[in-house]
């Protein structure tokens, strides 16, 4: 049989695979529709409603969702966001499971993967495969320094459990910073999921009244030691002054050896020439209270145009994950590392 033959043959049985998947999850999907339909709603409520009430971060809320899904889908181990999902009031672990199911069963039975299933390889990211590749990336970082810092810092932690899946029984100290009611909120659903959480710092910080490096520094961090800061998703919600200000505060804190990561979107981003989806994302956060705000120019020279906003801010950028680099598009977002200059 010639090699020609061989790729028809392939092709065929790859379709017929795929055909008997599809044929598989339709009555699958058909039997969750009522669930869904539930679900979906349930999980509005408690995104939009449930959480505006409490006054907690609706973008926060959906950075732990992502890690939901990626647990379900076999995309990265997370059984402590499974635990907190269930009992944290702003989200539904059943409105997830009513969605999702027919997608989770059919791939776990009969190897049925769609996008959610799949992680792109790193510089073919698209925008519905970013928010998985971001949290990859930001995972590996805090493997890569955590045996060689003495602190880490995590300013506007909202929900994630990075800490405590990376920490515990670490000889490190960990603080996390974030709005009293964000965090009031964290710690009570932690008691509930039962998850251990007494080796980290949590600071409650007004950042409209109280300087967010005295409160940290009040709380015992020690500017001598080697730190790893990892401000992750939130420059993109506050004004240039307040990001610049912010990183050089970080780096006047930090000391030889420290680490700053941070992530930044593109203009093209922001105002929508990227896709249209970003747009329709953009106007249902800002209607609850979260506008995007800022983002940094990367149509030209990327690297080098990120490289010099963070010297502005007294930081040398040593490593750069450009979002989708490999498409030949124009950049929509990337994750940096720096150090203090």
């Amino acid at each position: 049989m010639n090699e020609y033959n061989k790729k028809q043959q392939f092709i065929i049985v790859r379709f017929l695979i795929r055909l008997f998947q599809i044929i598989i999850y339709i009555p699958i999907q058909i039997v969750f529709i009522p669930f869904a339909i539930l679900g979906l709603g349930l999980g509005l409520y408690k995104e939009m409603v449930i959480s505006k009430r409490l006054e907690v971060s609706f973008s926060a809320v959906q950075a732990l969702q992502y890690r939901w899904i990626m647990h379900y889908f076999e995309t990265r181990h997370d059984p402590i966001s499974v635990a907190f999902t269930k009992n944290f009031p702003c989200e539904s672990h059943f409105g997830l499971w009513a969605v999702m199911g027919p997608f989770i069963i059919t791939q776990k039975l009969f190897s049925f993967r769609t996008r959610l299933g799949n992680l792109v390889e790193p510089g073919f990211e698209t925008l519905d495969s970013t928010a998985g590749r971001r949290v990859l990336e930001f995972d590996y970082i805090f493997e890569k320094y955590i045996d060689e810092v003495d602190q880490i810092v995590l300013p506007g932690s909202g929900f994630d459990l990075i800490a405590q899946r990376y920490t515990k029984d670490k000889d490190v100290k960990v603080f996390e910073l974030d709005q009293e009611k964000t965090l009031n909120v964290k710690l009570d659903t932690l008691k509930k999921a039962q998850i251990d959480y007494d080796w980290i710092t949590y600071i409650p910080v007004n950042y409209d009244k109280e300087s967010w490096d005295e409160k940290l520094i009040s709380a015992g961090f020690d500017k001598t030691k080697k730190t790893l800061f990892i401000w992750q998703s939130v420059s993109l919600y506050l004004d240039r002054s307040i990001v610049e200000e912010t990183l050089k505060k970080m780096s006047a804190l930090c000391t030889k050896g420290s680490i700053i990561a941070q992530d930044f979107y593109s203009k093209a981003f922001l105002d929508g020439s990227i896709s249209k989806i970003a747009i329709k994302n953009m106007n249902m956060i800002a209607k609850q209270g979260e506008p995007w705000k800022f983002a940094l120019d990367m149509k030209d020279n990327p690297r080098y145009k990120v490289a010099s906003f963070l010297e502005e801010c007294n930081l040398k950028m040593i490593n750069m994950n450009l979002f989708g680099e490999k498409l030949e598009k124009e950049p929509f977002y990337c994750i940096v590392e720096a150090k203090r200059i």
